[in-house]
């Protein structure tokens, strides 16, 4: 018995060190280079900050050239092009869309502006303002595919009659932090006194301050009686609401003018009620100070004015939050504006998000921030090839993707355009329809 005891003794010493051995190797590494391998390769097309990553959430296989895009209130993308609305699914998790779900078969000339009102979808489209209703909840369009008494092919609800399809008539839509309903318009929509059927209309029927060039309009939560709130754009194609509930776009300049004295750049308004952005005819504007001037942002250049966010999430570094981020469709470029306070305005300093690394075309239509706080961009117009990108940040200081270091100026790369002034924004809710629905 003496010398048995000692022989048991080694097991348990051997055992532990086993068990010791194994857990180390197996538990830090493994999972950790199968996380690695589940993320979608970071795309070749797009050059991004230090930090950002860009990936080709979908293809033009998918979906062809989009007009518009936008998040439903399930947080799903949704995108628009001639004669589709389709919501792109990633039914695998893996991060990029394998799967477009067709919720409508309009409109013909592809939406330019789309908004969810829970299950129904507000599209500015085919000569009006449209609803395309999903009573059941089954995530098509109730018409889709079906005809009316007379058999034609059914037709999704005009609340307002509107010239659509030209890139210079009606575009986004979206819902107010007030509950109205707000629309952008160019200068070819010719939107004037017919639309003014309210007596509380910041711009009169007639008069000098009558409506002229590109408004923005907004209706009554219960879609009777309009009013125009600012006017005077020559062809701001998005905007969008602040967290103090200022109203953010971006106008087009007058591109044949850019060699004469009076060329006016694109610039980043903040429109206020009854203010006009100057511009009367081609080669005609009033003058940069008239005191109808809404507060000028930025101004960058020459460009194509699309997209419109301002970013209310916080996954983001802090330096971006509350930013109004755009997109230039001439020169495939999204740009973010991160707004400092400077007196009753704002100065900003143009960041470039995205911008294209010369391998493929990048050609920016709309955005639309997801519930997790990444960049949705769409691409596509006048028949290019289609496709959606997604822009999340992984670097150190970003809240919902990393922690660590927060308040330095990380960015080294900005436009050399004079910048303006506007109000501070706070953070706030998103307002788009996955944010209505979430938060």
């Amino acid at each position: 018995m003496v010398e048995t005891e000692p022989k048991p003794e080694p097991k348990p010493e051997t055992e532990p060190a086993e068990e010791s051995a194994e857990e180390p190797a197996e538990e830090p590494t493994t999972p950790e280079s199968e996380v690695a391998d589940e993320r979608p390769p970071a795309t070749e097309d797009l050059l991004t900050p230090p930090g950002f990553r860009a990936v080709a959430f979908s293809g033009d296989d998918l979906a062809t050239d989009i007009t518009c895009l936008t998040h439903d209130a399930n947080g799903h993308v949704v995108v628009a092009g001639p004669g589709f609305v389709k919501r792109l699914l990633d039914t695998d998790g893996d991060g990029v869309a394998d799967e477009a779900q067709r919720f409508a078969d309009g409109p013909k000339d592809g939406a330019q502006g789309l908004y969810f009102l829970g299950n129904d979808l507000m599209a500015v489209g085919d000569g009006g303002l449209l609803r395309y209703q999903d009573a059941d909840g089954d995530g098509v369009w109730d018409g889709l595919g079906k005809v009316d008494r007379e058999g034609r092919p059914a037709r999704p609800q005009r609340f307002l009659k509107l010239p659509t399809g030209s890139e210079h008539d009606a575009h986004a839509v979206t819902r107010g932090p007030d509950g109205w309903w707000y629309l952008i318009a160019g200068n070819y929509a010719e939107i004037g006194a017919d639309y003014v059927t309210r007596t509380t209309s910041p711009l009169p029927k007639s008069g000098p301050l009558a409506p002229r060039g590109g408004v923005l309009m907004r209706l009554a939560p219960d879609l009777t009686g309009g009013e125009l709130v600012a006017h005077g754009m020559r062809n701001a194609y998005d905007f969008a609401f602040g967290a103090d509930g200022s109203v953010f776009t971006y106008d087009s300049d007058g591109e044949r003018e850019v060699t004469l004295p009076w060329y006016r750049p694109t610039r980043v308004l903040a429109l206020v009620p009854g203010s006009h952005a100057g511009w009367l005819s081609r080669s005609v504007k009033r003058p940069f100070d008239a005191p109808s001037m809404p507060p000028v942002v930025c101004e960058l250049g020459r460009g194509s004015p699309t997209g419109v966010v301002c970013y209310r999430h916080a996954a983001f570094p802090e330096e971006l939050r509350n930013s109004v981020i755009v997109a230039d469709w001439t020169f495939g470029r999204v740009l973010a504006l991160p707004l400092e306070q400077d007196g009753a305005g704002y100065d900003a300093e143009p960041v470039s998000l995205m911008t294209s690394s010369g391998r493929a075309g990048f050609a920016p239509t709309a955005m639309s921030v997801g519930p997790d706080g990444d960049l949705f961009v769409s691409v596509g117009g006048r028949g290019t090839r289609g496709g959606v990108y997604r822009l999340t940040y992984e670097g150190a200081d970003g809240g919902a993707h990393g922690a660590g270091r927060s308040g330095s100026r990380w960015w080294t790369n900005s436009a050399p355009d004079r910048c303006g002034r506007r109000r501070w924004i706070r953070p706030g809710r998103p307002p788009s329809g996955c944010g209505r629905s979430r938060f």
